[in-house]
């Protein structure tokens, strides 16, 4: 389930939503699920399945092949790794730890396109995005969490 729900909200960030400006920085979303299934459910989400999220969400977005698929694995074994901090503790400290992940992770993507395209991309998008996804990783933090102790609860 963790893959799927993946799956979707890769294909969701593509979705121009009718708000103006928003479309071309769409919060990460691929990105916001892979941090979430890495830090609470790693057991279902491996490093093939992020490798797989990150070939699409560069095909999708037009980025060049393999960067998100190397820096989502690469995030991948480095939120397993640190996972202890963030479960069993407060949102807060989850929301924290997102906030650290995807300004990492964007700043990184932007120099890999940069240098896989000879040229520096616009910086102000990546800003933009940055911000939009911290702020509005609570909602589908919230969703996740929802599914999961709906879904992969035990009995």
């Amino acid at each position: 389930m963790p893959s799927v729900v993946a799956v979707m909200m890769t294909l969701l960030s593509v979705i121009v939503w009718p708000l103006p400006y928003l479309g071309p920085v769409m919060p990460p979303l691929a990105f916001i699920a892979l941090y979430y299934w890495s830090t609470h459910r790693p057991d279902l989400f491996p490093a093939g399945v992020a490798f797989a999220i990150g070939i699409l969400n560069d095909i999708i977005n037009d980025f060049p092949l393999g960067v998100s698929a190397f820096l989502f694995v690469l995030a991948h074994q480095i939120i397993w790794q640190q996972r202890r901090f963030f479960t069993g503790h407060s949102f807060f400290m989850l929301w924290s730890g997102f906030a650290l992940a995807a300004g990492a992770m964007m700043i990184c993507q932007w120099v890999l396109i940069s240098l896989v395209q000879w040229q520096a991309s616009p910086v102000l998008p990546v800003l933009i995005q940055t911000v939009l996804a911290i702020l509005f990783f609570p909602l589908p933090c919230w969703v996740l969490i929802r599914l999961q102790r709906n879904l992969l609860s035990t009995p």
